[in-house]
């Protein structure tokens, strides 16, 4: 399997129609999220598609986050994978292309009810080796589950 992330701004649209499915998605965990056309486009730059061979599977939105103290961290904002091709190794090879060169921790929120993302991130946390730790710093958002990793 070959993955690749390749920027989302290549393809505006398809990007867009991928968000818009990602928060349909979201909203069966959280009715109070709702399609923002503007402020996804703006995501735009962070964003990047997941190619499988040539071929489109989703897309991640992350950056890298400093603290004042503490060491930088990066945060994946949002993970979307299309339902054809989850449970196929995708989704996992798309983290390790993410970090590959990525030394600090890292750090994402699972909305409360969203077991397959749970699930998900669990299987990435026990099959790269990652420990969970506490990073006061980095506020809890309501309704969501706070999931900080050090990957050293």
């Amino acid at each position: 399997m070959n993955i690749d992330l390749v920027p989302c701004y290549t393809d505006r649209a398809l990007f867009l129609r991928l968000a818009k499915d990602y928060i349909e998605t979201l909203q069966k965990y959280d009715k109070a999220i709702v399609w923002d056309e503007v402020s996804m486009g703006h995501t735009i730059w962070n964003a990047k598609f997941i190619v499988e061979d040539r071929t489109i599977q989703g897309f991640v939105i992350s950056e890298e986050v400093s603290f004042v103290v503490y060491d930088d961290a990066m945060y994946i904002e949002e993970f979307y994978v299309v339902p054809e091709a989850r449970k196929q190794g995708v989704g996992k090879q798309a983290v390790k292309r993410l970090l590959e060169n990525w030394n600090g921790d890292v750090f994402l929120y699972i909305l409360h009810g969203n077991f397959e993302a749970r699930a998900f991130w669990g299987a990435v946390e026990q099959e790269l080796g990652w420990r969970r730790i506490e990073r006061p710093e980095i506020r809890q958002e309501e309704g969501c589950e706070l999931r900080v990793f050090a990957m050293r």
